[in-house]
């Protein structure tokens, strides 16, 4: 058989590379109109990575139905009408995106106009155990706002599955429907442990980014991203774990309301008194690093900054390896009943370093009788723990990067420090024998002996939601990494032949506008990778050809005065 030319090649399917990209509406329609209005998804639906998607209203998936995101998919929620997606309890929800091509929920307003709370969040309900009545609605306003808009959740099955949630980045989520009523940017109701959770970023939240309602789902990979109010917040009997989650704070954001605080973790058993249900909230996480507003003590912040971790209300939550830093305060011990359950072992603090400017371990209310929590947290047996003195984040070993928010911020603790040095452990206490639990050597969430563009966050995640161009509908990023250049430069990708993926990268030797874009042979452009203000340092953004024809294209590089072409091949 006769082969075509290459040219021929890549002009075959030209008018459908150049087409316009379709957007499909999901819900009831856009617009103050449909504000709250539900819609429920009764069959099985998939969504493609070849479409945007608009979500509007309040899109239920209801019992037995499944909604299937393909890698790569991105949707955006519409800001009049409240978008919010709700998995019901008997539903699933298969969202498994890739590291490089992620699943993305994001605000439907341009780059440079996205804020905090610019459409709902999303709602995960299933079956599992909680300490409340079997079935109890959602908070959020549901079973009220409208009829048939009931999101109930809990159960009696631990092993429920509510699907596979996994390279996820959910943006702008948390609108307010009224003051001290909104929308986490992702919530778990009595969610099961056969639920799959990991790789998950949640970035400028109006309210909590992660909150868990009870259940036992677990969780892997999670990122916070400058929310307003709580980065994990544990009610009603949670039993889960999580394990290497990162959570940024910004000193601007934070939860303003007269009632409210601003927290890393807030943990509760229940809301009321006397918050002795069963089961207890007894979440474990390990592997945590939580940066707070404050880069030194000798800042100030507003008073609605509070503790990094808040404990109460009768928890028995529990942290282990882990570095907290940036707060007023660091962990409370709030109320006698959760007194007890530390004194008793059925509330853990292990091998974590803690700084914050005053107050670092202390209770409230009570105390009981032989429990001191300063001296509770620096027992020998809790592996060293860092102590309960008041110091600063460069002691922990955090460098003035950890508290960027450009492409330059590095949470990685440097080499030496504590935060690199100080030992971790699995085989003790409430940690012992769970083969859940991945075993290193090291505390916080990232390995001290990789740069930060070699961990776990690398080709996923997104620290720049608000100027990220989507209107292409590509969901990759890119990374930065490595010390500033000398010179500007553009280099080979790699692979290359590829086949869907490559790695692009270059070099910025100082500030100025950046444009990386792909074109065919034709001179079309065919992707738009980066077009922004970007700092100096050196970069790799991964390019997914995924829907494009196989065939020679040319990417460029313009960066002030420096240009720059390299040619690739896709090889499908």
């Amino acid at each position: 058989m006769r082969k075509l030319p290459l040219l021929l090649l890549i002009l075959v399917g030209v008018s459908s590379l150049f087409a316009q990209r379709p957007t499909v509406v999901l819900g009831p329609g856009q617009g103050t109109a449909n504000f709250r209005v539900p819609f429920h998804q009764t069959g099985h639906r998939t969504l493609s990575r070849d479409t945007t998607y608009l979500l509007t209203g309040w899109y239920f998936v209801d019992s037995l139905a499944t909604l299937t995101i393909q890698p790569g998919t991105l949707i955006l929620g519409d800001t009049a009408s409240a978008a919010t997606l709700i998995i019901k309890r008997g539903a699933k929800i298969h969202a498994n995106g890739t590291q490089t091509q992620p699943i993305v929920f994001t605000s439907s307003r341009p780059r440079g106009q996205r804020k905090v709370g610019d459409w709902g969040g999303i709602l995960i309900l299933g079956s599992a155990p909680t300490n409340k009545p079997t079935s109890q609605q959602i908070e959020g306003g549901f079973g009220r706002a409208h009829p048939n808009t009931d999101a109930q959740y809990g159960g009696a099955n631990p092993d429920d599955s509510s699907g596979v949630f996994r390279y996820v980045r959910i943006e702008f989520p948390g609108i307010a429907f009224e003051q001290d009523n909104e929308i986490n940017g992702l919530t778990f109701g009595g969610v099961g442990r056969k639920t799959l959770v990991e790789y998950i970023q949640v970035s400028y939240c109006g309210d909590d980014d992660y909150e868990f309602f009870g259940g036992n789902v677990d969780a892997k990979y999670l990122v916070s991203w400058k929310t307003l109010d709580d980065n994990f917040d544990t009610d009603h009997g949670w039993s889960g774990r999580i394990q290497f989650a990162y959570a940024k704070r910004d000193s601007t954001l934070f939860d303003a309301s007269a009632p409210g605080t601003t927290n890393g973790f807030e943990s509760d058993n229940e809301g009321s008194a006397p918050f002795t249900s069963i089961p207890r909230t007894s979440g474990r996480v390990s592997n945590v690093t939580i940066i707070g507003p404050q880069s030194d003590t000798s800042g100030t912040v507003n008073p609605k900054w509070h503790h990094l971790a808040l404990i109460r209300r009768g928890s028995e939550f529990s942290i282990y390896n882990s570095i907290l830093v940036g707060y007023p305060w660091g962990i409370q011990i709030r109320d006698t009943l959760t007194q007890r359950a530390a004194l008793e072992g059925r509330l853990e603090i292990r091998n974590t370093s803690i700084q914050a400017k005053s107050r670092v371990v202390t209770h409230a209310g009570g105390p009981i009788a032989g429990f001191d929590a300063a001296t509770w947290f620096n027992t020998p047996a809790f592996g060293n723990n860092g102590g309960t003195s008041p110091r600063q984040a460069s002691d922990v070993g955090f460098t003035s990067a950890a508290f960027r928010f450009d492409a330059t911020h590095n949470p990685v603790p440097r080499a030496g420090s504590e935060g690199a040095t100080a030992p971790a452990a699995f085989s003790v206490g409430r940690l012992s024998g769970d083969t859940w639990f991945t075993p290193v050597t090291y505390r916080g969430a990232f390995n001290p002996a990789l740069p930060f563009s070699a961990q776990w966050t690398a080709g996923w995640t997104n620290f720049d939601p608000v100027n990220t161009d989507y209107s292409r509908g590509v969901t990759s990023v890119e990374q930065v990494h490595g010390a500033i250049p000398v010179a500007f430069a553009l280099e080979q990708n790699y692979p290359n032949p590829f086949n869907p993926s490559t790695v692009i990268r270059y070099s910025l030797p100082q500030a100025t506008r950046v444009t990386l874009k792909v074109y065919d042979l034709m001179g079309r452009e065919a992707a738009v990778l980066v077009d922004r203000n970007m700092t100096a340092g050196q970069y790799e953004v991964v390019f997914d050809a995924s829907e494009l024809p196989s065939g020679v294209y040319m990417y460029q590089l313009r960066a002030g005065e420096f240009r720059q072409v390299k040619r690739m091949v896709l090889a499908k």
